[in-house]
């Protein structure tokens, strides 16, 4: 379960507590500090828990954006490269990346 909550938080910088990494986690995931602590620590090994729910949602979110925001910058490199070559791969990429905020949003929304 650990896994789920730096999948949230990221990785720890060289400023974060364990407190304050934790703490990012459960607000990014919507939960409250005492659930990602929980999380953690394995008091919560439920897979269908509520918190595990939402702390893999928020991780899907998390990767969505990521994955979006690597679609756009391949789609700005090949841009750079031949626009009129590449134009099939820039549209298809950054539909891609669209949809990918799509699903983000869609979650985020209570949707999806």
């Amino acid at each position: 379960m650990r896994e789920l909550v730096e999948a949230v938080a990221g990785p720890k910088s060289i400023n974060d507590t364990r407190e304050s990494w934790i703490r990012r986690a459960a607000r990014l995931a919507g939960t409250s500090y005492r659930q990602a602590k929980a999380l953690f620590y394995s008091e919560i090994t439920d897979p269908y828990h509520s918190t595990v729910t939402k702390f893999k949602e928020a991780a899907g979110n998390h990767e969505a954006r990521n994955l979006a925001e690597q679609f756009e910058r391949l789609a700005v490199a090949l841009d750079h490269r031949d626009t009129d070559f590449h134009s099939p791969e820039i549209a298809a990429l950054l539909n891609a990346a669209r949809a990918l905020r799509g699903l983000d949003r869609a979650r985020d929304n209570g949707g999806g």
